[in-house]
């Protein structure tokens, strides 16, 4: 394809948008995006014939660059020449909502050639009608761990919800997603969500109105669709994917910088070593079903008793080897879990022989579950009129085939002792005086997964983001996704249009405590803190490491401060936000305060955010396990854990915190980080050096000075 010849076709699309476009302004970082997607994705090659040669483009467009814009319209024209889809993934519903609601049907307003365009989420977003209708008749009790301390009676109290859901649905009040749920309807997603193991697709009698199955009709219809990472990644995994296959879409990746997490969430497994009451369950749903279908008894799984011996085993192997530590962390009074993980991933080796008879028993189970379940759906195909005897059968075996399943993958996890063993843990909890235990594995690193399961089976793709390199490279993110072994992998970086220098200011408080020292150094960010924050006019945003964190510095905090604080956790995240807005507009202080969920993704143009406050380095918690296992895995292999991945990572989501500051060409902010480090050690400087360039300063003593990246 002639490159200049289609960056002119693109040219003259773009520009014609001022024409047509109220308020568009043509921008030179939207431009050169538009060009470099253009030229990556006109050297993919969609013919199935041919093997696939990935090309992937990697795209950091700073805040202002307008990205959305840009691979949509050089997506779209090249989805056309191709005669493929274009589909775009995000890692957010509301970027989702954003581009259903907004970006697209302007685009589709302003093309001259009109296209369609259509979102869907993951099976588990969308209610099963008929998963509501048992629970708000109250037939579906048997299906739930009423067993568990934590379920205790929740179906007969969560009916009234259920009921009031159901006339909401059937009025159109409510669209059937879990996104438009809140509080207690929330809170019982679980019982009604549908879900693969219990779905009965066609035969279903609810099929034609079912919600999930209506919005893939119209999703392959459709020339544009709009999906998020975690429906991706679990889609081109599955032979029976609910999106187009790599030879059939290109594939564009916004936020871009959530996959390597989405993929390690994927690629972990858990499971309840001390609830059993499921296999019970699934035990008498199986018998029942096959005497009601006349399945002969002795092709059932015949080894759940045993499984339920073996996990019994398991568990009081484990209470047993780490009483002490369990005793200790019960004197405690701590509300968190006792964690316990196991070093270089080594199981000893009476734990290794529970989980291998674990694993033989669970996995000899859920191959003759599965040979039931085709059973019963060659039965129902064979028979349209058994439909609605089988129905029931799979609707009440399918929670606890997924219980078994997950059983299945925590064990071969935990059966890993190859070159890089996953990361292990066991999670000890007291509920009414009983300790429960669950036991948790997860890979050491996503880029394996992303390259298997993703890239491998696409043909052209963009990767974008506001925030992709780190220390100012791209490599940290390009491994940690797997590109590294992409040979049709390239990288670009679009500046931002602002002008940092003049728009932002961004401080640097020598604080006398150390933030080694975090009781002290909490204390002393109170005061400071507060004192900055009288200087606030309108609104600003508290950042904080960690929970300990966040209620140390907002409890030390002068009443009058406090009583301009948002906390989160004290409201929905949607609630805070709404009410943030009111208040600035009423000319009062307004201040959220959160953690990171606060640090990105977070829109507060002008006014509603004019001051960014860290008390810390946002460093990634250093206890979690996986992290803590990476880290012990590099060091095992003489690298530097925190040169290779700590000092990276945090650069990333400082990039992030700093971001809030400034959203247009209109903004001004001042950032301020009460962290010495970043101006006396070699890593602060980096993470200094890879921020945007704001003017930098130093306050000690109460003066501020100009801070040079390179002084000590």
């Amino acid at each position: 394809m002639d490159k200049q010849a289609l960056h002119d076709v693109l040219d003259a699309q773009y520009f014609g948008l001022a024409d047509r476009l109220e308020g568009f302004q043509p921008r030179e970082g939207q431009l050169q995006m538009l060009h470099a997607i253009a030229d990556t994705l006109a050297e993919a090659d969609f013919d199935p014939a041919n093997p696939p040669a990935t090309k992937v483009a990697v795209i950091e467009a700073g805040t202002g660059v307008g990205k959305t814009r840009a691979y949509l319209l050089a997506g779209l024209h090249l989805a056309r020449a191709r005669k493929v889809k274009l589909l775009v993934s995000t890692a957010t519903i509301a970027l989702q909502e954003q581009l259903m609601h907004k970006d697209l049907p302007e685009l589709a307003k302003t093309l001259q050639e009109p296209f369609s365009y259509a979102m869907l989420k993951g099976r588990g977003r969308y209610v099963c009608l008929l998963k509501l209708d048992a629970q708000a008749s109250g037939q579906a009790q048997e299906e739930f761990d009423l067993a568990e301390p934590a379920q205790q009676g929740a179906a007969e109290a969560d009916a009234a919800v259920f009921q009031k859901l159901q006339r909401k649905l059937q009025s159109g009040a409510w669209d059937g997603e879990r996104d438009s749920l809140e509080g207690e309807a929330l809170a019982g997603w679980g019982r009604i969500a549908a879900d693969r193991h219990a779905c009965t697709g066609p035969a279903c009698e609810a099929y034609q109105d079912c919600l999930y199955y209506g919005a893939k009709r119209v999703a392959a219809a459709a020339d544009v669709l709009v999906a998020n990472h975690d429906l991706v990644l679990a889609s081109l995994r599955s032979d029976k994917s609910a999106l187009p296959n790599g030879e059939r879409a290109i594939y564009v990746f916004d936020e871009g910088h959530h996959l390597p997490a989405i993929a390690l969430s994927h690629g972990a497994s858990e499971t309840a070593l001390t609830s059993t009451a499921w296999a019970t369950r699934l035990e008498r749903a199986l018998a029942a079903a096959a005497s009601e279908l006349d399945y002969p008894a002795e092709s059932l799984p015949d080894s759940l008793g045993a499984l339920r011996e073996k996990l019994a085993q398991l568990a009081r192997a484990l209470l047993d080897a780490y009483t002490t530590r369990i005793q200790a962390h019960a004197e405690s009074a701590s509300s968190e879990p006792l964690r316990v993980r196991l070093t270089h991933g080594k199981l000893s080796e009476e734990l290794h022989g529970f989980w291998d008879e674990l694993h033989q028993v669970a996995a000899a189970a859920e191959s003759k579950l599965a040979d039931f379940s085709n059973w019963m759906r060659r039965k129902r195909g064979e028979d349209a009129n058994s439909a609605a005897q089988v129905n029931p059968h799979m609707l009440a075996i399918g929670p606890q085939a997924r219980r078994l399943t997950e059983l299945v993958e925590t064990a071969e996890l935990m059966l890993d002792e190859g070159a890089m063993p996953p990361a292990k843990w066991f999670e000890f909890r007291a509920e009414g005086g009983v300790v429960q235990l669950d036991a948790k594995a997860c890979p050491l690193f996503a880029g394996g997964l992303l390259q298997r399961n993703l890239w491998s089976r696409l043909r052209g793709a963009v990767v974008t983001s506001a925030t992709l390199r780190a220390l100012g490279k791209f490599d940290f993110f390009v491994r940690d996704a797997g590109l590294d072994h992409v040979e049709g992998t390239r990288t670009l970086q679009v500046q931002s249009p602002f002008d940092y220098g003049q728009q932002g200011r961004f401080i640097v408080v020598a604080t006398q405590a150390s933030p080694k020292d975090p009781a002290a150094h909490n204390r002393e960010c109170a005061g400071l803190i507060a004192r900055d924050l009288r200087e606030v006019q309108h609104g600003a945003l508290l950042l904080c490491s960690s929970w300990v964190q966040l209620r140390a510095v907002v409890e030390a905090m002068p009443v009058e401060i406090r009583n301009d604080l948002l906390v989160q956790g004290s409201a929905s995240r949607e609630q805070l936000l709404r009410r943030h807005r009111e208040a600035v507009a009423r000319g009062q202080r307004s201040v959220l305060v959160g953690l990171q969920s606060f640090g990105e993704g977070l829109d507060l143009p002008g006014t509603l955010c004019e001051w960014v406050l860290m008390p810390k380095v946002p460093f990634a918690n250093p206890s979690d396990p996986v992290s803590e296992a990476r880290s012990e895995w590099l060091e095992a292999k003489g690298r530097n854990s925190f040169v290779e991945l700590t000092v990276p990572a945090t650069g990333v989501r400082l990039n992030q915190w700093a971001g809030r500051g400034i959203r247009s060409e209109q903004d001004r902010a001042t950032l301020v980080c009460y962290d010495p480090r970043l101006a006396t050690t070699p890593f602060g400087r980096q993470l200094l050096a890879g921020l945007p360039p704001f003017a930098k300063l130093l306050r000690k003593g109460g003066k501020e000075t100009v801070l040079e990246v390179g002084e000590g």
